[in-house]
């Protein structure tokens, strides 16, 4: 009896310890961060340990307020080598993979796997891309919150205010608000903004963050409220516009979505005109097609491409309303492609359209093409290429110089100007002239001769 209860002790024994290893964790984790280097990186670092080799590490991390992206985005650290106790970082160059809007959430964790299949999980955290350089203070009407850093309370209020027009503009003209909070975020001067943006063109004086995220960065230069107005209502209309389609894969033409940011800025710029006169006559208009996805330029500025966007939104308003350009968005939101959505409320396809608006201004019609359109299912064929861009862009305020042009037939116009210039096309003009007029000379007196002789006979 004795050695039974010796034999069921020990057997206690051994099953109470081994349920106490197994309550034990297997990975313990030291410590794990997040560091930000503004506006290019942020890395992730992790310190852990185990009673076995952890057998795999994976960062997990999401972003919080952006539609499109997955919920959960995995990174393996390229230098993980199976141990018992790892040191690990993972950098995300945000500089390659193109700039995050300020204020953006970023969630993140690790996933540890030891040799014996037991999973740990660090603590969710959270951090926030923005620079720490300013101390910025918010103000708020409605869902517009406005974050500036340099000047008194008036002068937010009064910028406040002009996106409170645009709002109001916006919901009458496209017909659309988001819901969700859109944030502006203003920087005092335009290298301000500059500095803390990556891979982006000198030209820019503003961007909004496209893929839903209701972000907007705009650097103002003392003195320069009144652009700065106009540009806080240009990014709302592409707040507008994206909120219209909504879709994570829809994509709209960027000289519709250019158009209507202009259109909505109010009274237009006049350097726009004469960039219109001039290109008009010198037949030197960009086709829709070439600007419905990149802005084209000349020398280095888009200027042309804002002008003529704005031209043919000016177009569409005064010939099909307003309801007709808020019917393009919602099918282009529906996945349909450029020339089906602009088909399904126009009857036209680009070209189409492209052709009678050139014709509204003047200009030359494009080479004939047979191609057209009609509505379409969405399908893998029909879905608009998806883009990667992330920003719609404003142009900084800038002097356009435009040499001054009567508007007339284009081509025509083109041709005649380019006869004079070269000397060697003004010679042969002269000699041909001459040529005409000594032949003139000679048929005069061939005929006065012949006159002359007939009335000889007749006496």
């Amino acid at each position: 009896m004795k050695s039974f209860q010796k034999i069921l002790i020990l057997g206690l024994g051994i099953w109470l310890s081994a349920a106490a290893a197994k309550t034990t964790l297997p990975i313990t984790i030291v410590h794990a961060d997040a560091k930000i280097t503004y506006p290019t990186r942020i890395e992730f670092s992790i310190e852990a340990r185990g009673d076995v080799e952890i057998r795999s590490a994976e960062l997990e991390y999401g972003l919080i307020g952006r539609d499109c992206s997955p919920d959960v985005i995995i990174a393996i650290p390229a230098t993980f080598t199976p141990e018992k106790q790892i040191r690990l970082n993972w950098v995300w160059n945000v500089a390659e993979s193109g700039d995050l809007p300020p204020g953006m959430k970023i969630w993140w964790d690790w996933h540890l796997v030891d040799a014996e299949g037991n999973e740990t999980h660090s603590e969710k955290q959270w951090i926030t891309w923005i620079d720490s350089v300013h101390r910025w203070t918010s103000i708020t009407s409605g869902n517009i919150i406005l974050h500036w850093y340099n000047g008194t309370e008036t002068y937010a209020r009064n910028l406040i205010q002009s996106a409170e027009n645009a709002r109001t503009l916006l919901i009458e003209d496209v017909g659309a608000w988001p819901e969700s909070d859109i944030n502006l975020y203003i920087y005092d001067s335009n290298q301000a903004m500059k500095d803390i943006l990556v891979n982006e063109p000198d030209w820019i004086g503003g961007m909004s963050f496209w893929e839903n995220q209701r972000t907007i960065i705009i650097g103002i230069d003392p003195g320069n409220e009144v652009w700065g107005k106009a540009t806080i209502a240009h990014e709302l209309a592409h707040v507008a516009v994206n909120s219209t389609m909504g879709g994570c894969y829809a994509s709209v033409p960027l000289w519709l979505n250019e158009g209507i940011a202009v259109y909505s800025e109010g009274t237009p710029d006049p350097q726009y005109a004469k960039l219109m006169d001039h290109a008009v006559y010198f037949d030197e208009l960009f086709s829709l097609h070439s600007i419905s996805e990149v802005y084209q330029e000349i020398d280095g500025d888009p200027s042309l491409t804002y002008a003529e966007s704005l031209s043919v939104v000016q177009f569409l308003v005064k010939q099909y309303g307003h309801e007709k350009i808020r019917r393009i968005l919602q099918v282009l939101g529906e996945g349909y492609t450029y020339d089906s959505a602009l088909h399904s409320a126009l009857g036209l396809d680009m070209n189409g359209l492209e052709n009678a608006w050139r014709k509204n201004i003047g200009a030359d019609p494009l080479p004939q093409k047979t191609a057209s359109a009609s509505p379409t299912p969405l399908t893998e064929d029909t879905l608009p290429p998806f883009s990667s861009t992330l920003v719609y862009s404003t142009l900084t305020p800038t002097v356009i110089e435009i040499p001054t042009a009567t508007p007339g037939p284009g081509r025509a116009g083109r041709a005649l100007a380019n006869i004079f210039d070269y000397p060697a096309n003004l010679l042969s003009i002269v000699c041909i002239m001459t040529i005409c007029v000594l032949l003139l000379m000679a048929l005069a007196l061939l005929l006065y001769l012949r006159v002359r002789s007939s009335g000889r006979g007749r006496g």
